[in-house]
């Protein structure tokens, strides 16, 4: 059996014209535009769905700390990962025992964890914005002393739509919510 050569000519040609190539090229393109800003807004959940359970694992972990420790817990914003800082709280937080009761990490203060910062998000709370802390019952307590809850604003891109809000009732317990306790929608505008 003898197997013949390719006869040359447009019968053995192989490939795709340019006219092919630039179509496919062309769908791909318009494909990939349509996917791009898809995979932003994943991105973007990810992230604030990452800093709510970072920030509800340290509420627990500070409810439970403070009632077995019988002490206050604190947690406030930090940017160095040891001391409170009167800056966002995305820039990262951290919890201590709070043994003077001046809702400030001092240096003979036990230092139980730290987060560091979160970027791509904007956190913003009134009720919590230097410190909140939890006393040795459980409850939440701000540095004025007062007791209450509260609740923290996750923004992703400035955008309203896609806002989650944590409250943080008086008894210290963190719920995922789309609203304020009070009912009203967050505001990803404020600052």
């Amino acid at each position: 059996m003898q197997i013949s050569p390719p006869h040359p000519g447009p019968v053995g040609q192989r490939g795709f014209t340019l006219a092919e190539v630039l179509t496919t090229l062309g769908i791909f393109g318009v494909s990939l535009s349509l996917v791009v800003p898809s995979l932003d807004s994943v991105t973007r959940s990810n992230l604030r769905a990452n800093a709510i359970n970072e920030l509800v694992a340290t509420l627990h972990v500070a409810r439970s700390e403070a009632i077995t420790r019988n002490a206050p817990i604190v947690v406030c914003p930090s940017q160095d990962g040891r001391t409170c800082a009167r800056v966002a709280w995305e820039s990262g937080w951290i919890r201590f025992v709070d043994s003077n009761g001046d809702y400030l990490a001092g240096a003979d203060e036990p230092l139980l964890g730290a987060t560091p910062a979160l970027g791509g998000l904007r956190i913003h709370t009134e009720a919590f914005e230097t410190a909140f802390g939890y006393t040795s019952t459980g409850r939440v307590a701000g540095p004025d002393g007062a007791e209450g809850g509260g609740d923290f604003t996750f923004c992703g891109n400035g955008n309203s739509a896609d806002a989650q809000v944590v409250l943080v009732s008086a008894l210290g317990r963190p719920e995922l919510a789309n609203r304020h306790a009070d009912g009203r929608e967050p505001d990803c505008s404020v600052t």
